[in-house]
């Protein structure tokens, strides 16, 4: 015994089986999509967080360097020699902008706008430095001119008489 419709029941049996491949198919499809998308997404954010940590460490090593930098420059005005610690200064602000070159400009903007204030800092010292060594000279010719002064002045020829006080 046969349904009489058996054949409409194989139809539609074969049209279930046919929409439930398709709906695997497409399934197993999106699934593996997903995973491709999640895939490379994870692959681009593993490659920028390598960038931004590297960009974080060279920013670590050149705030460093500026600290260092800072601290040669608070060491003017005191007992050490000023031509030497300007000379210093400025290899280390030189290697330190040979390091800013490698990096990216928006990376470095801050630090290229201190190391140019740097110039003007050396600039302005240095100026400093020289008008206090011809201060120190003048007044060094002051007192000689003063010392000749008094000892002239002690030398006195009055009708022919030197009085030495």
């Amino acid at each position: 015994m046969r349904a009489q419709n058996s054949k409409e029941i194989y139809e539609g049996y074969f049209r279930f089986a046919g929409y439930l491949v398709a709906c695997v198919a497409i399934g197993v499809l999106v699934y593996w999509s997903f995973l491709q998308t999640s895939r490379t997404e994870v692959e681009r954010i593993v490659n920028k967080t390598e960038e931004y940590d590297r960009i974080y460490v060279q920013q670590i090593e050149l705030s460093s360097r500026i600290d260092s930098l800072y601290n040669y420059t608070t060491k003017f005005n005191t007992n050490l020699n000023d031509a030497l610690l300007s000379n210093s200064v400025s290899k280390r602000k030189q290697e330190i902008l040979n390091s800013l070159e490698g990096m990216a400009n928006s990376d470095v903007r801050l630090h290229k706008r201190l190391m140019s204030q740097v110039n003007t800092f050396l600039a302005v010292k240095d100026s400093i430095r020289t008008a206090r060594s011809e201060e120190d000279l003048v007044k060094a010719d002051l007192v000689k001119c003063m010392e000749d002064n008094k000892q002239t002045t002690r030398r006195l020829t009055i009708g022919g008489i030197t009085v030495n006080k």
